[in-house]
């Protein structure tokens, strides 16, 4: 059956998961997506993977009002309540044949907040680092063992420290102060 294009409607749901939860966000998505399926309108669900952690499930509708209904209903009321339990989300609707959507990413994680967990996870390793370096070069000039201090900072940052800060703290990091996930 044709669609009036004009008056096609797509949720967008956005989660980033917390780590360790990655399964129940399988299973979750498949139950949502089933719903979806059963809801009155619905034409096509399209899942999306940002980035480890960041998902994006797209549900299509022929009109808002469906979309809104479906939205609005209790089954998605307590998916998405469930959903909360194992990752922090952003819903969207939007209506129409050419839509644009802000989502989430790791730009747009709160400043502060990245700061305050890279800080944290850097310092006691910077501390290690340089009174090691400090010990066994203690001979040579102070910037002479900045040298392999800030070559081993700088590795244990990128291939150790930041991977997994970054997911650890993803939920957080990208959450608002209502709870959601931030956009844009």
């Amino acid at each position: 059956m044709p669609h009036n294009i004009a008056a096609l409607a797509t949720v967008v749901s956005s989660r980033a998961i917390r780590v360790g939860h990655e399964k129940s966000f399988d299973a979750w998505a498949e139950r949502i997506c089933a719903d979806a399926a059963q809801a009155a309108g619905h034409i096509a669900t399209i899942r999306l993977g940002q980035t480890q952690g960041l998902q994006h499930l797209l549900f299509q509708f022929a009109a808002q009002a469906e979309a809104e209904r479906w939205k609005g209903g209790e089954d998605f009321r307590r998916l998405t309540g469930e959903a909360d339990g194992f990752s922090t989300g952003l819903d969207q609707v939007k209506a129409g044949e050419r839509v644009r959507f802000e989502l989430p990413s790791e730009a747009s994680a709160a400043k502060w907040k990245r700061f305050v967990t890279t800080w944290i996870a850097v310092f006691p390793v910077l501390l290690t680092i340089s009174s090691l370096v400090r010990l066994v070069l203690k001979d040579l000039p102070p910037f002479v063992q900045l040298i392999p201090s800030s070559l081993l900072l700088t590795a244990s940052l990128q291939w150790v420290i930041l991977p997994r800060l970054q997911r650890w703290s993803r939920s957080w990091v990208l959450s608002n102060a209502h709870g959601d996930l931030r956009k844009g």
